[in-house]
């Protein structure tokens, strides 16, 4: 079964850059990502990767091999999947992106 990738119509106009960028992180996951880690005062994102799309834009994503070796991970989402499964957390501008479960923020209505 092959699942179909949506993109919300909040970063239409950047719906290229995006796909692009996930199928790259798909092919080679450490390639060009940046692994992240805990500031000080910031969110603790240790097991996590960001790629660029543009200078204020990141994806925020886990690749299970690597996030499972992390034992402080907060992120995991693989339980019951493979070493090699990339998971996307969120898409958006810096700030939002690295603030990944900080607050629950509702698009559309």
């Amino acid at each position: 079964m092959t699942y179909q990738v949506e993109y919300t119509p909040l970063f239409d106009s950047m719906r290229k850059q995006i796909r692009q960028k996930v199928a790259r992180v798909s092919r080679t996951p450490y390639l060009g990502t940046e692994r992240l880690s805990k500031s000080p005062g910031g969110r603790d994102l240790r097991g996590c990767r960001s790629i660029r799309v543009t200078r204020n834009f990141r994806i925020i994503f886990v690749v299970c091999e690597e996030c499972r070796r992390v034992p402080k991970c907060q992120f995991c989402f693989c339980k019951g999947l493979s070493g090699e499964t990339v998971v996307f957390l969120t898409v958006g501008p810096h700030e939002r992106a690295y603030a990944v479960r900080e607050e629950r923020i509702e698009y559309g209505a």
